[in-house]
């Protein structure tokens, strides 16, 4: 928007409602930051906080991202409501309501996902204190399985849906590909938290770098992926397309490779400590997710806000010297 005719009449309410975006997500990035230290000091025994106070800063998340959930909720209902009082008894207004039910059934979903997730956290506090000591994990593991399965649940119902509709248009060869690509992530998941959890009871032995193998699929899953789609641009007869697209997937490998890095540095790093070879301080385990986390409350706390502000303001070197800038309250706002 620099230098066009629509920078000076921005809309002041959306760069508000933008620059309070970003700063709520600096503040979730804040608290996450947060967290990391102090689960670095307490697993290093530099201090001996019970673990529901280090805690704290997911605690607020929570507290945080169930009011906005229920904010939501409300407000999607009484939108609701409004559209039932207008709304007429035809084939159309029937099939409105049910796509509002099914929605309403969705919201359910988000508090019972929310709530589960929100135990799956109690039980794991709980358990760090020894105040659930005759437990397993697989006992405190029980909210997230509930949660996975109430995902597969979900994810089967739209494959359905995708499934018949995929059959009407007669392109059964896409199925395969299809049902992969719906279920993949939600097993991996699933084998993934069974697996850490086998292992923490100790009903597995083995070391903890295979434990973490599914992580390992998922990075190989998108490594294939990137270089598939290469191979399909390549093949394309239309060079310009081509050549746009297989910029597009080179810059895609780059941004792959380099959280790669982080992201299995941090799996090895956790699977070294934890299979106890070499003592590594988690201060150290730890620095990938630090890297990131500061990079992301870099971008949302400062480098955004800065381009959204350059990008609402003219250029003043194209401002004549008989033009005025206009003030905010007079510019000209979307009705």
């Amino acid at each position: 928007m620099m230098g066009t005719v629509m920078n000076p009449l921005f809309d002041p309410q959306v760069e508000s409602m933008l620059c309070t975006i970003l700063f709520f997500i600096s503040f979730l990035f804040t608290l996450f930051i947060l967290f990391l230290i102090f689960l670095t000091i307490r697993i290093d025994e530099l201090v001996l906080w019970p673990w529901r106070v280090v805690w704290i800063p997911l605690w607020i998340i929570d507290i945080i991202t169930f009011y906005h959930l229920v904010r939501f909720i409300i407000s999607s209902q009484k939108e609701q409501g409004k559209d039932e009082k207008m709304q007429e008894e035809d084939e159309a207004g029937k099939k409105k309501r049910f796509e509002k039910q099914a929605k309403v059934v969705q919201r359910g979903v988000w508090i019972i996902n929310f709530a589960l997730l929100l135990l799956f956290q109690i039980f794991i506090v709980l358990k760090l204190d020894q105040v659930l000591s005759s437990w397993t994990a697989c006992q405190v593991f029980i909210p997230y399985f509930v949660f996975e399965g109430i995902q597969l649940i979900h994810i089967t119902m739209n494959s359905i849906i995708g499934y018949v509709a995929i059959v009407s248009v007669q392109e059964q060869k896409q199925i395969p590909y299809y049902l992969f690509q719906q279920y993949w992530l939600s097993i991996l998941r699933l084998c993934a938290l069974t697996l850490i959890a086998l292992r923490i009871d100790e009903i597995i032995h083995c070391s903890w770098a295979i434990v973490f193998i599914p992580f390992y699929l998922v990075g190989l899953k998108y490594g294939l992926e990137l270089i598939y789609r290469y191979y399909r641009y390549s093949r394309l007869p239309q060079p310009e397309i081509a050549h746009q697209g297989k910029i597009t997937v080179m810059f895609g490998m780059i941004l792959f490779v380099i959280i790669c890095v982080l992201v299995y540095a941090l799996v090895g790093l956790v699977a070294r400590r934890l299979d106890g070879y070499v003592f590594v301080r988690m201060s150290h385990v730890f620095v990938p997710l630090f890297i990131i986390f500061s990079f992301l409350l870099c971008c949302s706390g400062c480098c955004l806000p800065c381009l959204l502000k350059a990008s609402v303001m003219p250029d003043l070197e194209e401002v004549d010297g008989d033009q005025v800038i206009i003030d905010s309250n007079r510019r000209i706002t979307a009705s």
